[in-house]
């Protein structure tokens, strides 16, 4: 066996080493504006998103830089920014609530080796079970079930709840707790967010002369600027306006709180924890993450690999990279008291808008988080919860997907069951268990599809061929449809209420008949000795395989039992058949009959001029 070439592999793992060649000052300053404009994005997010995860603040900034150095190396999409995601917080919370931070920690270093190990056995091909709609039903869940989760930040009430239905009920049960300073600064917060996010979108008409033109494009630059910046805009102005307010007694906010300073000192991740008084050892603390062991890094396959779709601009995407890129980025991670991340859509299409060049935006992004985890996390002491709820709430409000129902509609409705089903279940039941009922009522309609293959019975009688019945399958057959196309092509044999009375059995033996065509183990051109006597060749079933790459054991053997039925006055042609459908129906039967385009016309005609003669019918072996 042939080795790989070392630098050839190297640079495959690494593509740094690919782009890093040509990387020049312009590339440079491109990367570090948009690395900037990121993390005005992803600071504010962060801290929230820890919040949401049920960890403090300082949480979500270890989980923000290493992703980004890490990517830059391993990553292949340029516009792709690594950290926290409100998808994976709620998922975090979901299992590791109640518990301590080392929970989280090791979700976070399980999630990396099951995504590299994913990615070296090439496994991706998985993601592709997971159809669009059951993705599009479990994000949307997820979106709702996370604007739920802040309506209390919003409102300034504290109860503890932890999915969609406990959520509302706990609203509704402390609704007259709610803070009006807390309300009134949130609801000005999600006005400013969404107005703020309008700006982006101005267009303002280039004037006719070139120095109007100037202040028009940095007016527009600018407007651009505040709209993508919005997150951080929101929450130093609403950390302001707390400060002003604040009070050592009775304080009319509730407040982030005092974070932790100075940056994560590199460590093995925890392998036993401490809740409470009791010492969770390695195994129970697997055991309680349980399904989020596998959970929480599909998830975050499924969503960068999503992303890294969208940006592509057409380009070939390397999805295993991808995967082995996210899994060192959580598994690096872990080392640092990161909680599980993966890309983010808004902050990838922030660096797309802001000119990102290659992955080493990262870089960047990762040194402006660090800088603010040594200087200013004494300042983020006086950031409201409900700035922060806010942020939130307005970053999931296009996780919703509406606009696919009607597309569904148009389309293809069966897949509105799947979508609605992983929705509901998704709310009645949790986020995890509703993505797993989505993919098992996926699979559910992938059987029903295949129970049903398309094997529509023509009845040929026009043109150079002789009549006669022909099905072209497509794809693949399997045990899910054997037996019903079994059931329909022997009901068309054994029908003996035919308009075209085309079905009739013939005894006899025609010992001088020779038919040239193709059988004897499928060899073209070899004479068939003994073909049945047929006095119509409408009795002939032609099967046309240029389409059916394979079968399997089940249908096999159906196919068996269908080549008896149809050898009793008539018989079973196969045209154009592969090589591996060859072999596999020479394993069921003996001497198939098996011809190219060409020999077919031979085949039915030979059938056809045999009429008269009297022959004796003997079933094919099998």
């Amino acid at each position: 066996m042939k080795l790989p070439d070392p630098k050839l592999l190297v640079g495959n793992i690494f593509p740094i080493f690919s782009w890093a060649k040509n990387y020049d000052l312009g590339t440079a300053v491109g990367d570090l504006i948009a690395g900037i404009t990121v993390a005005l994005t992803l600071i504010p997010q962060s801290i929230a998103y820890a919040s949401l995860a049920g960890l403090e603040p300082q949480y979500g900034l270890y989980a923000s830089f290493v992703g980004g150095f890490v990517y830059a190396v391993m990553g292949t999409c340029p516009q792709i920014n690594i950290g926290p995601t409100a998808l994976l917080s709620l998922l975090t919370f979901t299992y590791t609530s109640g518990t301590s931070p080392d929970f989280t920690v090791l979700l976070c270093f399980a999630s990396g080796i099951v995504q590299l190990v994913a990615g070296m056995l090439r496994l991706g091909f998985l993601v592709e079970f997971v159809s669009l709609p059951v993705v599009s039903g479990f994000t949307s869940a997820a979106a709702l079930t996370i604007a739920s989760s802040q309506i209390k930040g919003l409102l300034g009430l504290k109860f503890s709840a932890e999915s969609f239905i406990s959520t509302w009920k706990g609203l509704f049960e402390h609704i007259g707790d709610t803070r009006l300073p807390d309300t009134l600064l949130s609801l000005a917060c999600c006005i400013l967010l969404l107005g703020m996010k309008a700006l982006k979108d101005i267009h303002i008409k280039d004037p006719e002369d070139e120095k109007s033109r100037k202040g028009v494009m940095v007016l527009q630059k600018s407007l651009w600027f505040s709209g993508v910046a919005r997150n951080a805009v929101v929450v130093v102005l609403a950390a302001v306006v707390a400060f002003c307010v604040y009070l050592d007694v009775g304080d009319p906010l509730i407040l982030t709180g005092k974070i932790t300073p100075g940056l994560p000192m590199p460590q093995a991740p925890p392998f036993h924890a401490t809740v409470g008084n009791e010492t969770i050892s390695t195994g129970g603390m697997l055991a309680h993450l349980g399904s989020g062991l596998l959970v929480v890094p599909l998830v975050g396959i499924i969503s960068n690999v999503a992303i890294a779709k969208a940006f592509s601009n057409g380009k070939t995407l390397d999805a295993t990279q991808e995967i082995i890129a996210l899994g060192a980025c959580n598994l690096v991670g872990a080392f640092f008291r990161s909680f599980p991340v993966n890309g983010s859509f808004t902050r990838s299409a922030v660096s797309d808008a802001s000119g990102v060049r290659t992955p080493a935006a990262g870089f960047y992004t990762g040194i402006i988080v660090l800088l603010t985890l040594a200087i200013l996390t004494p300042y983020f002491y006086f950031i409201p919860r409900a700035a922060l709820s806010a942020v939130i709430v307005c970053a999931v409000l296009h996780m919703v997907d509406i606009a696919i129902v009607k597309k569904l509609w148009k389309s293809s409705r069966l897949d509105i069951i799947p979508l609605v089903g992983t929705f509901v279940c998704c709310l009645a039941l949790g986020i995890e268990i509703g993505l797993i009922c989505g993919v098992g009522v996926d699979v559910l309609l992938l059987l029903y599809y295949h129970s049903r293959p398309p094997l529509d019975v023509k009845y040929v009688d026009e043109g150079n061929l002789p009549p006669h019945y022909a099905i072209h399958p497509v794809g693949g057959l399997h045990f899910a449809g054997a037996e019903r196309v079994r059931s329909k092509l022997s009901q068309l044999r054994n029908s003996k209420a035919s308009t075209l009375q085309a079905l009739t059995v013939i005894s006899g033996l025609n010992t001088d008949g020779v038919l040239n065509g193709a059988a004897n183990g499928c060899s073209n051109g070899t004479p068939v000795i003994g073909m049945p006597d047929l006095r119509r060749s409408s009795s002939v079933l032609v099967v046309h395989c240029d389409s059916l790459y394979r079968m399997d054991y089940t249908f096999l053997q159906s196919v068996k039992m269908l080549v008896g039925e149809w050898s009793r006055g008539g018989m079973v042609v196969w045209c154009d058949t592969r090589p591996l459908v060859k072999e596999q129906l020479s394993s069921v039967i003996a001497d198939p009959i098996c011809c190219d385009r060409d020999q077919l016309l031979r085949i039915l005609t030979d059938v056809t001029s045999s009429g008269d003669h009297h022959l004796a019918v003997s079933d094919t072996q099998l």
